[in-house]
């Protein structure tokens, strides 16, 4: 599991590939993890939020890329241990 997610790089903010981002997977499986929909979104915002990302949600990753890509590899590396969404939260708030 620990390799499911590549390390994320702030230059992966400011570039277009054919392959889908880290970051981008990191994101879909927070969603995935607190629930889906509006829960999930509110679930991922606060994950990120304790791993670092101190931005509004209107603010882009790319704005503050080398924060974000601190930020996501902080859960990239949590969700290598546990994909327990009370687990993600208390490992990231501790």
């Amino acid at each position: 599991m620990p390799d499911e997610y590549k390390e994320v790089d702030a230059q992966d903010f400011l570039t277009f590939s054919r392959e889908k981002p880290s970051f981008s997977l990191i994101e879909g499986k927070l969603i995935e993890i607190g629930g889906g929909g509006k829960d999930g979104i509110e679930y991922k915002t606060e994950v990120l939020r304790l791993a670092g990302w101190k931005y509004k949600a209107l603010t882009s990753y790319g704005a503050h890329a080398d924060i974000a890509a601190e930020a996501f590899n902080k859960v990239r590396q949590v969700l290598a241990r546990t994909d327990d969404a009370d687990q993600i939260s208390s490992s990231l708030s501790g």
